[in-house]
């Protein structure tokens, strides 16, 4: 195992063998999280000073920025983990990815592994899998971290989330485990209640477990929904899977877009 951990699934914190790196401070935290999401690769000095500030940075953004990365190695110093953790280079810092682990990586690492074992038919190697990379998370990603700069890329990190939750999703349904994600896909919706895709996998896994007249219940939930807050109807996904489920037509059901396991 490498010596540092860093975490970035929710709050951000770095660790050396099980001790907590004590980070003091937001601009710390956010030179940590910028290099972090860098994935080992260089991040030069101008684009970090763009991440921590905005277009307008103080005249000082610079000095600031060496002496975060100074108070950064320090920290690590303190608890005898390596400060060589973040690499000075000839355009700005990075993180050495032989010194250090960081959990976005990992699970992309998961996500894509599980993907290719889908492809193998390999389903419950790709569940237990998604399941770990899933697990990683311990909130929201970059929680903690004020910086707008940066709370742009932690939405693009929860579309990865929802992407890979949608997937292990998809594998329960498909091997039948119809009530774990009923429970979940009914939580997501009233978390997220404008995506299709949520009602479209919850009807499917409503039909399948026996409960056809619940699963149609859903599709008018989303057409209000839908016509109430956007002003559209559903789209070709829905729309077909209901016409599946009124039929009760298994090979229209396993062609609807999106509902197959990829």
């Amino acid at each position: 195992m490498v010596g540092v951990q860093i975490r970035i699934l929710g709050p951000i914190s770095m660790m050396s063998r099980k001790v907590p790196v004590p980070l003091a401070g937001q601009r710390q935290l956010r030179v940590l999280t910028a290099l972090a999401l860098a994935s080992g690769r260089t991040v030069n000095t101008p684009e970090l000073i763009t991440q921590l500030w905005g277009e307008n940075p103080p005249r000082t953004a610079s000095g600031q920025l060496q002496t975060s990365v100074w108070m950064i190695r320090r920290s690590l110093a303190s608890i005898g983990a390596p400060q060589e953790t973040v690499r000075s280079t000839d355009s700005g810092y990075q993180l050495d990815p032989d010194l250090c682990e960081i959990d976005s990586d990992i699970f992309r690492r998961n996500v894509a592994t599980a993907k290719g074992l889908v492809r193998a038919k390999l389903e419950e190697q790709a569940l237990d899998l998604l399941k770990e990379a899933l697990a990683l998370w311990r909130g929201p990603a970059l929680a903690t971290i004020s910086s707008s700069a940066l709370q742009t890329r932690a939405a693009r990190l929860e579309e990865e989330r929802i992407a890979a939750l949608q997937q292990r999703i998809c594998l329960e349904i498909g091997l039948g485990q119809y009530e774990e994600a009923i429970v979940e896909l009914t939580d997501l919706i009233v978390l997220h209640p404008l995506r299709e895709e949520l009602y479209a996998h919850l009807m499917r896994a409503l039909y399948l477990s026996g409960r056809q007249a619940d699963a149609l219940a859903v599709f008018r939930r989303a057409r209000t929904t839908l016509t109430d807050e956007l002003g559209i109807y559903p789209g070709p996904r829905l729309t077909t899977l209901e016409r599946a489920i009124l039929c009760q037509d298994a090979d229209m059901l396993s062609a609807v877009p999106g509902m197959a396991v990829r």
